[in-house]
């Protein structure tokens, strides 16, 4: 799988001439914009959740291109596929496909994929499913130039899944002896009450609740909100504090 990306300049809004079309996402003011941004992440934290939006693949969280359209909507950013051609290469079917992402009328950004029956999850597919895979993965690829920080904010990995080697939805982790423990998820759930937590921290938290976690993970997290202890010479010792113990 090959992918391209670009990023077209912004046009500030000051240097545009009267009636040319701005493509800012958010205010000019920073603080603004950070908070139009987590605003943002909130409603798609609560609304793009669960296999549907997203992919767990080897136990992190990846968006799939349906959480990209649907921010990328609600944005005013628009897909247009500018090609998806076959690659002439003997016995095998592949194709390149090039999306750019208009807002106003204007590209923002682009980006170009692939996809070939000579990779492992698509040796027996129809062509018609390679090419249109070629086109989602340069749509995700597009997409995730101006997006990105959207999906950080969100807990998620920048990545479209569609990108990743082994496209596979395992939302939400079966119970295996890698998941976390009944200790673990009640400890988390009472931390979702906590009065200590942003908006976002929580709906951040119900989405990993609701789509499963395993030790390892719910012990990341109990780490970065309460602290890490260990044990020596038979004594709890804390070793780094929580960001709760600073509010």
């Amino acid at each position: 799988m090959e992918t391209q990306e670009e990023l077209k300049p912004m046009v500030r809004p000051e240097e545009n001439h009267p009636g040319q079309n701005q493509i800012m996402l958010f205010s000019e003011d920073p603080e603004t914009a950070f908070q139009q941004a987590e605003a943002l992440v909130r409603v798609v934290s609560r609304r793009c959740s669960g296999p549907a939006y997203i992919a767990n693949i080897r136990g992190k969280q990846y968006p799939k291109i349906e959480w990209w359209t649907t921010v990328s909507a609600s944005l005013g950013l628009f897909p247009q596929v500018v090609h998806a051609k076959r690659l002439e290469r003997p016995d095998e079917i592949a194709y390149e496909a090039r999306v750019e992402v208009y807002r106003n009328g204007q590209v923002i950004a682009s980006g170009e994929a692939m996809c070939s029956n000579r990779e492992s999850r698509w040796q027996t597919a129809d062509e018609y499913a390679i090419k249109s895979m070629a086109i989602t993965r340069a749509s995700g690829k597009a997409y995730r130039i101006p997006l990105s920080f959207l999906a950080v904010m969100a807990g998620l990995e920048a990545t479209p899944a569609e990108e990743m080697p082994v496209f596979e939805d395992h939302s939400p982790v079966p119970v295996s002896d890698d998941s976390a423990t009944a200790k673990q998820i009640e400890k988390l759930e009472s931390l979702c009450q906590d009065t200590r937590l942003t908006d976002l921290e929580q709906t951040q938290l119900k989405t990993m609740l609701k789509q499963g976690l395993t030790k390892k993970r719910a012990s990341q997290v109990m780490d970065h909100f309460y602290g890490r202890s260990v044990q020596q010479n038979g004594r709890w010792e804390r070793q780094t504090s929580g960001v709760l113990a600073e509010r």
